[in-house]
This record gives structure tokens, C-alpha cells and sequence, in this order.
């Protein structure tokens, strides 16, 4: 085998290497790690626990009103778990609860406020 049928099998090898390469990252391999966004479930039901108690330990609050406020509370759980279900679609993100997260989480984005919010918390 000459020099020259050397390189051309070498280079040959090194296209067919860059391809192979190129189809793996492309197709096989996950295209990047994913994103993480924090919330703190925790806050969110202390929250509703206070507004709910509230109602409930006020002097004037009518049976009306307890029992309104005891079925907000009956409800809450089914609207914060229909709430948890779309927030990945909708930020593009995994959610990891706060209370899983060892150490500071501070370069994570935090959901919380948002879903205070959207909750009417």
C-alpha cells in the first residue's frame, strides 16, 4: 500500500468516524440535562391552613361560612394536584419539591410565588 492510499483510507475513516459521531449526539444521546424549578408544597398548604383556620376560629363566622371554608379545603388538595400536573408543560422543567433539595437551592427558579398566586393564596 502506498503513502497515498494510506491517507486516503485514514481520512476516509476519520469522515465515516465524524458521521458516526455526528448520528449518535444527534439521534442517541439526550440533547441536554433538564431543567429544574423548585416549589415548596409545604408553604402553599400552611397557607390554605391558615386562611381555612381562620375562618373556622372567628367568633362571628356563620355555620355558612365553616362549612364553605371546610369545603374549600376538601377541594384544595384536588386543585393544587391538577395546578402540580401542568407546571411542567407549561415551564418546560422538572419540579422538585423544596423539602427534597439538599443545601442551597438558590440557582434554582422558585414556582412558588407563581402558584401562591394562581391559587389565591
Amino acid at each position: 500500500m502506498t503513502a497515498r492510499a494510506a491517507l486516503v483510507v485514514v481520512i476516509v475513516n476519520a469522515l465515516i468516524s465524524a458521521a458516526l459521531l455526528a448520528a449518535y449526539a444527534t439521534w442517541i444521546a439526550p440533547s441536554r440535562s433538564p431543567r429544574l424549578a423548585v416549589l415548596d408544597v409545604a408553604e402553599l398548604y400552611r397557607l390554605k391552613e391558615r386562611e381555612i383556620a381562620a375562618v373556622l376560629v372567628k367568633t362571628d363566622a356563620s355555620e355558612t361560612d365553616r362549612l364553605n371554608a371546610l369545603k374549600r379545603a376538601s377541594e384544595f388538595g384536588t386543585q393544587i394536584t391538577t395546578l402540580i400536573e401542568q407546571l411542567p408543560a407549561e415551564c418546560g422543567c422538572l419540579i422538585l419539591a423544596r423539602g427534597a433539595i439538599a443545601g442551597s437551592s438558590t440557582t434554582l427558579p422558585d414556582l412558588t410565588p407563581t402558584v401562591r398566586q394562581r391559587l389565591g393564596l
